[in-house]
């Protein structure tokens, strides 16, 4: 029998040798370019925009640090602030009750005088005519006090 093999026995098959397809090998070469320089291009602008990121967030790191120290400041001189304001309300407290005590016993013992300071037994002229009286009193014990005769109205 025949074989097809057998009939190609001298090379390839081909005439000559073999150059490729040198028309289009172009084609296939620019596009590797093509994608090399995408590539590069690609890679600049990654490692340009982690670099940018990289400062804004060193910088972001440090404003929040500094934030972060202030705020805890203002925290403790705060609660300092509120511990001062509660000693000053206790202290507050017990000097109102304090002086409420005091107040108290001082309206109690105003109510137990009163009595004593108004006398409601007597009317107005009965009052009156009785003042009058003390003074006249008061007037007679002067000029018998007065043995100089100083005074005008104790004059003979």
């Amino acid at each position: 029998q025949f074989s097809p093999i057998d009939e190609d026995t001298q090379g390839a098959g081909f005439k000559g040798a073999y150059a490729g397809k040198q028309e289009r090998s172009h084609g296939v070469i620019g596009m590797l370019e093509v994608i090399a320089s995408d590539f590069d291009r690609t890679n600049r602008h990654t490692d340009e925009a982690e670099q940018k990121a990289h400062e804004a967030f060193v910088e972001s790191d440090r404003i929040m640090r500094a934030e972060i120290s202030g705020k805890e400041t203002k925290i403790a001189l705060d609660q300092e602030d509120l511990k001062t304001t509660r000693n000053k309300i206790a202290q507050g407290l017990d000097d109102l009750q304090s002086e409420q005590s005091l107040l108290d016993g001082a309206l109690k013992r105003l109510e137990e005088l009163k009595p004593t300071c108004i006398d409601t037994s007597m009317s107005y002229a009965d009052r009156v005519a009785k003042r009058e009286e003390e003074v006249a009193a008061l007037k007679k014990a002067l000029c018998i006090l007065d043995t100089n005769s100083v005074e005008a109205e104790c004059s003979p």
